[in-house]
């Protein structure tokens, strides 16, 4: 979510047409033209401009949206299509229109395999908490627990970048996750997790979050602190929530004083931040009710697009307006809202608030001075239910997030039984399963295996170090994972030598997608690959065959392309049975070396 901005025009040369006063937008043909950094911008400030345009602005924003994502789309898989991706899906969640549900379930499933791609833990905890958002505005909250759960588990255990992130990116990024897992406990009703994860989210914003961010997260604050004491007032616990009241108001000059500058004002330019934001002017109405607010509060009607923020605005004006003697005036406040929540169940916790905030002044109202002392028995049982099942629902996120936890980190443990340790690519035992499984199933043929060994590597080690080879062994590695599929599998098979496995891959194919890859890394920085490249053999895995007979013909074809030069992928084929038997005699491993004559395994060209 947003911090409401007001609508300004920056002036940037990337700035989106549309955002700066224009009657349409034109990314989509300015896309070729702009880097990814001007791409993102232009994205994140049309998604913050179209919730508070026109529903005309709002289709045309979404439109440009779209367009850029098909734009990015087009150039494969990257950190900037899940972001766009990311935004998409909170624009169709933030719209609550049933017809989106679909589109939005699929543009989740393309985050969720960019994420589990890269092996990004944050993105794959985001991901859990982006279907839970999902749940809870097109499904129902209960359905939600477990991705809440998941998303809790994951993001609760991050304390920092993984290998290769730049700390000064991951930082806002991971305040950003965590903020919108505050909102989804929020909706849930588990404010004491929801505040767990808002503390945490500041003191990362305030590590390395720019101005806005810090603003979102403080606005926040505020939310959990109305929200809570709503909550506790329906329990009866009048003190504690009049404690959270206070809170919130406390968190709102914080708030405030971020207002200015993350909207590019000077210090003292533009009216009070209580007289733009709704969440600002209502924490100090519901901390101290009063006429004296009503005017404020009448003016921020037109300042509140989010439903929560409407329900708690609404709240707040119903009772300054009671403290006036103005009851019927207090419950034509609520009146709009209490009918449109009718069939909306996005906001379940607050509109039980708002519910029983009309009824309250109903009876106030209607002269009866509250209600029946029966009514008035069965509302306190009710509560009182309807507390227990929330301590429940806690105690199920609680016990969920911990089961998670563990699964991960028995996955982890043995995951790393199955990983080299210096590139994180499979190893050598992963490698076994994944070569047997090729061999034995039809599923996947034909299946391409590919032998990588790396060219003038040990030069790298004696002119410059171990360490500077190792550090060429990760870079290489991991633009290997990044230019082959994501079904392909890349392991390190030992030394500067690496393995690829293929499935449903014809050798054309294979060969193809290994000259990029060799490409790839033979464009890397000097100071970054050091001048090594690759020499690839590339072979048919044999159905019912041996793995062994595989990698031999593979190793023999990567010879030969040492042979001529290095910086090539050669296609072998694989020897018969009989063949491979007699040629590996005395090579206890199996592995056919340079010895052996390409002739005999490379088909003529």
């Amino acid at each position: 979510m947003t911090a409401e901005p007001p609508p300004t025009s920056s002036g940037r040369a990337f700035d989106c047409a549309l955002v700066t006063g224009g009657p349409r937008c034109g990314c989509v043909l300015d896309a070729p033209d702009l880097t990814d950094d001007a791409i993102a911008a232009r994205a994140t400030d049309k998604f913050i401009w179209l919730q508070r345009a026109s529903p005309r602005g709002r289709a045309a924003a979404r439109s440009g949206l779209d367009g850029l994502l098909g734009h990015v789309r087009s150039r494969g898989p990257s950190v900037l299509v899940s972001e766009l991706l990311r935004i998409g899906i909170i624009l169709r969640i933030l719209g609550d229109d049933p017809a989106d549900a679909d589109e939005t379930d699929s543009l989740l499933a393309e985050f969720g395999e960019l994420a589990e791609l890269d092996g990004d833990t944050r993105r794959i905890g985001e991901l859990a908490v982006l279907r839970a958002q999902r749940t809870i505005t097109f499904g129902h909250g209960e359905n939600a627990l477990t991705d809440a759960a998941i998303g809790l588990a994951i993001l609760g255990e991050l304390d920092g970048p993984g290998p290769g992130e730049d700390p000064d990116r991951w930082a806002p990024l991971y305040s950003r996750t965590l903020n919108e897992l505050v909102r989804v406990l929020l909706k849930l009703g588990s404010h004491e997790l929801a505040d767990e994860m808002s503390q945490r989210a500041i003191a990362v914003a305030e590590a390395g979050g720019s101005t806005i961010e810090r603003l979102i997260h403080q606005l926040n604050r505020v939310r959990l602190q109305q929200s809570w004491a709503l909550r506790l007032e329906r329990g009866g616990r009048d003190a504690a929530a009049a404690t959270r009241f206070v809170g919130a108001a406390r968190t709102a000059p914080a708030a405030a004083v971020l207002w200015g500058p993350a909207f590019g004002r000077a210090p003292g330019q533009g009216p009070p931040a209580a007289q733009e934001c709704s969440v600002i002017g209502t924490a100090y109405a519901l901390a101290r009710p009063g006429p004296d607010h009503l005017d404020l509060l009448c003016g921020l009607q037109e300042m509140a697009h989010f439903l929560d923020d409407r329900i708690v605005l609404a709240i707040a004006t119903a009772r300054c307006l009671m403290t006036d003697g103005r009851a019927s005036d207090a419950m034509a406040a609520l009146a709009p809202l209490r009918a449109e929540l009718t069939d909306d169940t996005s906001e379940a916790v607050l509109a039980l608030a708002l519910h029983r905030e009309f009824a309250a002044m109903d009876g106030i109202a209607s002269g009866k001075g509250g209600r029946s002392d029966a009514l008035g028995r069965y509302a306190v049982a009710l509560e009182g239910e309807l507390w227990a099942l929330r301590e429940a629902r806690l105690t199920a996120l609680r016990s969920h997030s911990e089961h998670h936890r563990l699964a991960r980190e028995h996955g982890a443990i043995s995951a790393q039984a199955l990983q080299d340790p210096l590139t994180g690519l499979p190893n050598r035992r992963a490698l076994d399963m994944r070569m047997i499984e090729a061999t034995t199933s039809t599923v996947g043929q034909p299946c391409a295996v590919a032998l990588i060994d790396l060219d003038r590597f040990k030069d790298v080690n004696d002119a410059l170090s171990h360490a500077a080879g190792d550090a060429v062994l990760r870079e290489i590695a991991g633009c290997l994972r990044t230019t082959l599929r994501s079904q392909d599998l890349v392991a390190r098979y030992g030394g500067d030598e690496f393995v690829v496995v293929m499935p449903s891959t014809s050798l054309p194919t294979a060969r193809a997608a290994l000259s990029r890859a060799t490409e790839a890394v033979a464009a890397l920085p000097p100071e970054i690959g050091a001048g090594v490249t690759m020499s690839i053999g590339v072979v048919r895995a044999p159905l019912d065959g041996q793995p062994s007979v595989a990698l031999a013909a593979a190793d023999a074809a990567m010879y030969r392309a040492k042979r001529a030069g290095g910086n090539t992928v050669v296609i072998g084929i694989v020897a018969e049975p009989a063949e491979f038997a007699a040629r590996t005699a005395g090579n206890p491993s199996g592995r056919v070396m340079s010895t052996v004559t390409s002739s005999a395994v490379v088909p003529p060209e």
